[in-house]
């Protein structure tokens, strides 16, 4: 399994993947381009080939919390892929983005039928 680092895309050093990554289309912290997909995470962009993607899935994380004005609910949209090598990348789409997330996925399902889609049976 590759560690996070390995994926990190920086800008000016690929001019096919810089022409990709402005001209893809943006679900909140994810873009969706031609052959790759690309994902913010802190203050650094990460990118992998949609080729090397074998599952996909959507993870909601449901945050509770306390403040000043009582209790907030939230949902936390991510997008998880699966790798040909079982390496796992979770994709913040963001904290409340439930319509960003549902059409990334859906477009992901007509990018890519071949993958298979959904958390895997255990």
């Amino acid at each position: 399994m590759r560690e996070l680092k390995e994926f990190r895309y920086q800008k000016n050093t690929d001019h096919l993947l810089d022409q990709e990554f402005e001209h893809s289309s943006r679900y909140g912290k994810v873009r969706l381009g031609d052959k790759n997909i690309f994902w913010k995470k802190g203050f650094s962009w990460y990118c992998v080939k949609l080729e090397e993607v074998v599952r996909s899935f959507r993870r909601i994380e449901a945050v509770d919390t306390k403040m000043c004005c009582g209790n907030v609910n939230f949902d936390i949209q991510k997008l998880v892929l699966i790798l040909k090598d079982g390496t796992e990348l979770e994709a913040l789409v963001g904290d409340g983005m439930v319509k960003e997330a549902e059409i990334l996925y859906e477009r992901l399902k007509v990018c890519m039928p071949d993958i298979a889609f959904g958390k895997e049976a255990k």
